[in-house]
């Protein structure tokens, strides 16, 4: 004879959201030792994930008061997570989307200063990682093109990075450079 034992019930999703097993700060600790997060975003994923709301908030202040979470440091990684493809007109845009002002707002270390290119820094990087062989087509060994490829090429390298939300001032002179330097070595 085969013995009943409880079924799970299959709709027990339907009935509402479990409560989680872990508690709202060792659900914060885990998210945060993977990567930083906004107080914002650790908000919300802790809320997403069943968390009554004021067990959230004592979770996130826990967190701050013992420096696991810091708005600023998430500021910076932010910054380094984005900033070999995207100008600060797409960062200020993602930080402002968490709430924590634009890209003025971070206060750079004299002693991390190495780090921070400007953005006509990152722009030239930009060109250099992914058209420089296009532009190496373009141009013979004097340094000289056909002007409608070139003007294709730029083109294509303005639309590309003012999409990533870098200023069309650092577009031009990062552009310029490259020429410039490409022309030299030829």
């Amino acid at each position: 004879m085969k013995s009943k034992t409880p079924s799970k019930n299959r709709f027990a999703s339907a009935l509402g959201p479990k409560k989680p097993l872990a508690s709202a700060k060792s659900k914060a600790v885990a998210l945060l030792a993977r990567r930083e997060h906004s107080q914002s975003e650790l908000r919300a994923k802790l809320q997403q994930r069943g968390y009554e709301a004021e067990e959230v908030e004592q979770a996130i202040e826990w967190a701050t008061s013992h420096q696991f979470q810091s708005d600023d440091r998430f500021k910076l990684s932010l910054f380094r997570r984005r900033a070999s493809t995207f100008g600060d007109r797409a960062i200020s845009a993602e930080l402002g989307q968490h709430g924590l002002g634009d890209l003025k707002s971070i206060e750079f270390d004299e002693s991390r200063a190495e780090v921070f290119e400007s953005e006509e820094d990152r722009a030239y990087d930009w060109i250099k990682r992914r058209q420089l062989s296009a532009l190496a087509s373009v141009l013979d060994e004097t340094g000289s093109a056909e002007p409608g490829q070139l003007m294709a090429l730029k083109a294509k390298v303005f639309r590309g990075l003012s999409s990533r939300g870098f200023e069309f001032g650092n577009i031009d002179r990062a552009w310029r450079r490259i020429l410039a330097e490409f022309k030299s070595n030829a």
